[in-house]
């Protein structure tokens, strides 16, 4: 009995050849036989045992090695190479389902030597791969191109033939409902397929639809996290970008309330943008840090562009610097633009929208202070000049003050002569340098100005300087020092007659005062005085009274008879008239002033007193 048990205890343990032996030394009897079989039957329960449990641990080692995987493609790596050494088949591939294409596609191989076979494309129920793409369950072929039972295609079955394969298992790939794709081992021999193999593969097929299941699954995580992290760094960026806007929105629209000015509002938004900024401002002909403005002329021709596209546009100014110019756009006028050195970064379009609302606020709220302030300075010269002297309101006076004119300071009041452009460009000049220092304003076509003493240096030095040419033929006429505001007056009226008498002379000079004038500027200087106004009525004063009295122009005729060189036919020439209506108009004069008016040093006196009437009164119209 001991013997039996020891045999059955081998036959737990041992292979099927060594069991055979070891019963040899069982009787040969039906007993015996019937011993012999029932050992044969428990040794190959615990041969199938031992294997599945074999199996079973290798596919659990499999599974974890598949599931620590996180990239696609070393998944399927894994997959195929572990199917072919725990099978044990010539090749393992994996195939992956495209159900919009309508076919499964071989996708990753281990043991598979042709190209062809590795690019196999099956549509679904057709050939091996297309059945267990689509199957409930595995499935083999003994001899793939011997099996009548498939669908076969010629270019598949060629492919098939050159890589020699015969048997084929597959088995399905499903994820809950639905098939994913294959799992197929081959042979390059025709055989039947064990039953552990074909556990082995639809087991490995389960755990690698599982894998490629929980590899989407975390892609998708991974994916969602990716896209919160990237909606995170752009909700940061987004709200540093706002704080940024707002801090910019802040310097900016401190600078309105700012005495900064134009320079202030550039220097903050140079601070701002991290660049050198510049304004532009069309409302007057000098940029701000920049008189002349020649150097920006190439920005000033990209503010129609930047009005046209409603935002910001580059160029590059004449000295190859690369710009940024945003035009000052308001109630549809371009009054200026804002430019910024180097190219457009991100949040340049934002704050330059941003800064050319700004300075267009801020240029036209100056230009609107700028009228009333000019508007306020012409009713304040306006007054100072046609008030007596004794009557001076108090206002006015402490107005005056206010810019340096008062009693007891010096003080100077000048008239600028020059053309219309030339003169505003020499106002615009004044205003960017002296600013609301300075007493001036537009009467009858000239610029009158009343400046302290130091002012007035400054203008005059202004005027005189090299490459001042620009002011084209600008003249000042001006008065000497005065201590009294009751003067300003009297004082205007001698800076026009000067001015007037200045156009004979165009050697005087640019800046001008009666001491440029020579003899005619101690006349006009003391214009107003009982010797000069006795001088005239001596030995003018019949000829005056017989013009005022007549409407005649005997003056023009003997001022431009002595300008002539006391030549008839000349001064007939410059008057227009006739030869012999000058000689009528000389036999009068010489009835009213005497024959003796033009010779000798009478010829003198009259003259200079004739030039000196005519500034006084103004010119008669020749004729």
């Amino acid at each position: 009995m001991k013997t039996y048990v020891e045999i059955l205890e081998n036959a737990l343990s041992i292979e099927p050849s060594e069991l055979e032996i070891s019963m040899d030394i069982l009787p040969a009897d039906a007993d015996g036989q019937r011993w012999r079989h029932a050992l044969r039957k428990v040794n190959a329960l615990s041969s199938t045992s031992r294997r599945q449990k074999l199996l079973t641990h290798v596919l659990s080692d499999t599974a974890a090695a598949i599931s620590s995987l996180r990239e696609g493609q070393n998944t399927l790596r894994e997959i195929v190479t572990r199917t072919r050494a725990i099978v044990g088949t010539d090749m393992a591939y994996i195939s992956l389902n495209d159900q919009e294409l309508g076919e499964t596609r071989i996708t990753e191989t281990d043991g598979v030597w042709t190209q062809a076979y590795r690019e196999i494309r099956m549509p679904f129920n057709t050939g091996l791969l297309g059945s267990v793409a689509r199957a409930d369950g595995p499935i083999q072929v003994a001899d793939y191109l011997g099996s009548a039972g498939l669908a076969h295609i010629g270019p598949i079955d060629d492919a098939v033939a050159k890589e020699g394969v015969k048997a084929i298992l597959g088995a399905p790939l499903r994820v809950g409902g639905d098939i994913i794709g294959a799992l197929l081992v081959a042979d390059r021999r025709s055989h039947e397929f064990t039953e552990d193999q074909i556990f082995a593969v639809e087991a490995l097929a389960n755990q690698a639809a599982v894998a490629l299941d929980n590899l989407a699954r975390l892609g998708e995580l991974t994916n969602s996290m990716r896209q919160l992290e990237r909606a995170h760094q752009e909700s940061n960026r987004s709200i540093e970008r706002l704080q940024h806007l707002s801090r910019a929105d802040e310097l900016l629209f401190s600078s309105l309330t700012s005495s900064a000015g134009l320079p202030g509002l550039a220097t903050q938004l140079g601070k701002i943008l991290g660049r050198t900024t510049r304004l532009l401002d069309l409302t007057v002909r000098f940029d701000v840090s920049d008189a002349g403005g020649e150097s920006l002329h190439a920005a000033r021709t990209l503010l129609p562009a930047s009005r046209h596209a409603n935002g910001p546009v580059t160029g590059v100014l004449s000295d190859g610097t690369s710009v940024v110019v945003m035009a000052a756009v308001i109630e549809g006028e371009t009054l200026g633009g804002v430019l910024v050195e180097g190219n457009m970064e991100d949040d340049d379009d934002s704050i330059l929208r941003r800064a050319a609302l700004v300075l267009g606020t801020f240029i036209s709220h100056s230009n609107a202070s700028r009228r009333d302030g000019e508007r306020a300075r012409a009713e304040l010269l306006a007054t100072l000049i046609s008030s007596a002297p004794g009557a001076l309101p108090a206002q006015a006076v402490a107005s005056a003050a206010e810019y340096g004119i008062r009693d007891g300071s010096p003080f100077r009041v000048a008239v600028v002569d020059a053309t219309a452009r030339s003169l505003r460009d020499f106002e615009e000049a004044l205003e960017l340098n002296l600013g609301a220092q300075l007493l001036r304003a537009h009467i009858n076509d000239h610029l009158y100005v009343a400046a302290s003493e130091k002012i007035f240096e400054w203008i005059s030095d202004f005027m005189s300087r090299r490459g001042a040419r620009h002011w084209g033929g600008a003249r000042m006429a001006h008065s000497e020092p005065l201590e009294t505001v009751a003067s300003v007056g009297a004082e205007f009226a001698l800076a026009e007659r000067i001015l007037v008498a200045a156009r004979a002379v165009p050697q005087a000079g640019r800046v001008l005062s009666w001491r440029s004038l020579g003899t005619i500027g101690i006349f006009l200087a003391n214009a107003d005085s009982q010797v000069t106004q006795s001088a005239l009525n001596a030995s003018l004063g019949p000829l005056l009274q017989y013009d005022a009295t007549n409407g005649s122009q005997l003056r023009e005729t003997a001022l431009c008879y002595l300008d002539e060189g006391r030549n008839i036919a000349r001064t007939a020439v410059e008057l227009t008239i006739h030869q012999n209506t000058v000689r009528q108009r000389l036999d009068r004069i010489d009835l009213l002033l005497g024959a003796d008016w033009s010779s000798g040093r009478a010829a003198l006196d009259n003259h200079v007193l004739l030039v000196v009437s005519q500034l006084l009164e103004g010119p008669t119209p020749r004729r």
